[in-house]
């Protein structure tokens, strides 16, 4: 009787601190308490284990950028088929960067670097083609490095939002020189 009702105060405990009810400085000290310290151990080495599907979704959104570089250098298809395999590249990685914000991954810097870059491309090879270089081409610059630095700044990574600001230094070196 006593270990049911241990286990169903730990299970409530463990509710708590999964919905964010108490802190979870509370909830460790409680369920420390109620464990004799024996039920942190498991948690903790079950959040530190990623599954395979995390792995296999990380490899195919580092394959992204490669294969944006082929899309646009290397194949016959015409700007239209181009931006819409590039496009379906940015949701697709948008998706993978809420997800991974969703559980709080420490890897979501990879894919939102990832998407910036295909995004950059995307942008820079529709200004070559629609409008051609110029002017143009340096907005399109620094709204990307705007954006870069915005996001890096929102989502605290700090990769990103030094990406930015060395790719803004760098136009801007650029454009002087």
């Amino acid at each position: 009787m006593k270990h049911e009702r241990t286990k169903t105060i730990v299970d409530e405990i463990r509710y708590w601190k999964q919905n964010h009810l108490l802190p979870d400085e509370y909830c460790n000290f409680l369920l420390a308490l109620y464990t004799q310290g024996e039920g942190q151990v498991n948690e903790e080495s079950a959040k530190g284990a990623q599954s395979p599907a995390f792995y296999m979704f990380m490899a195919m959104n580092a394959f992204l950028l490669p294969l944006s570089f082929l899309v646009i250098y290397f194949t016959e298809m015409g700007i239209i088929m181009q931006t819409v395999v590039l496009s379906s590249f940015v949701i697709g990685v948008w998706i993978h960067i809420r997800w991974l914000q969703y559980k709080k991954s420490d890897w979501l810097f990879i894919p939102l670097l990832n998407g910036a870059l295909i995004l950059l491309l995307l942008t820079v090879h529709l200004n070559q083609n629609m409008i051609g270089l110029g002017l143009a081409f340096y907005i399109t610059l620094t709204l990307n490095f705007t954006l870069w630095i915005y996001l890096g700044w929102f989502w605290k990574v700090k990769m990103l939002f030094y990406s930015g600001v060395i790719g803004f230094i760098f136009l801007i070196i650029y454009i002087v020189s």
